[in-house]
């Protein structure tokens, strides 16, 4: 569930379920964000991926265009 949670879109960024190590929410065909307390998987991904973003510094920079 993105819409509505605020602990993906604010900083700082939070995982929604208590429990998870690591969340994967397909937002939609052009952005899927992926959270994970471990560092290392968040890069991992990052390096597998040319065009994935710090989510942080996606939102900074929609909050500055607005």
């Amino acid at each position: 569930y993105a819409v509505g949670y605020t602990g993906f879109w604010k900083t700082p960024l939070t995982l929604q379920h208590p429990l998870a190590s690591v969340e994967i929410v397909a937002w939609d065909s052009a952005l899927t964000l992926v959270f994970s307390k471990d560092k290392k998987t968040v890069d991992d991904f990052k390096k597998g991926f040319a065009y994935s973003e710090d989510l942080e510094t996606y939102i900074s920079r929609e909050i500055r265009a607005d």
